[in-house]
């Protein structure tokens, strides 16, 4: 009897302790937050570079020698503006993303 009653004893302890554990631990992972706005903002960003990346010169394509230079330098310029902007965006998301996976990361603002 005394046997029996001191491993009922142990089990309902030792059961306790390790609920209590699970319940520590379910407040860890539901804590996480959600990046997946922030990582498709950095996917959009990026599909961004590509296309500001490449000039439209079909408006030239009639054009010949001297003149078809001239009509292209203005395209190409604005294209490389274009692409060093969405650049800018691009490590603008990246940093927002970096901030919600880690918000304890140096440069990162806690949000309430």
């Amino acid at each position: 009897m005394k046997k029996t009653l001191m491993a009922l004893v142990c089990m309902a302890f030792l059961g306790s302790s390790g609920l209590a554990l699970a319940e520590d631990a379910a407040p860890a992972a539901a804590a996480k937050p959600d990046c997946s706005e922030k990582k498709k903002a950095v996917d959009d960003a990026q599909e961004a570079v590509k296309a500001a990346g490449k000039p439209d010169l079909s408006s030239c394509a009639d054009k010949k020698g001297k003149e078809k230079t001239e009509c292209e330098k203005p395209l190409k310029e604005k294209a490389k503006a274009d692409k060093a902007e969405a650049s800018g965006k691009v490590k603008e998301a990246k940093a927002a993303l970096d901030c919600c996976k880690k918000p304890t990361k140096k440069g990162c603002t806690p949000t309430p």
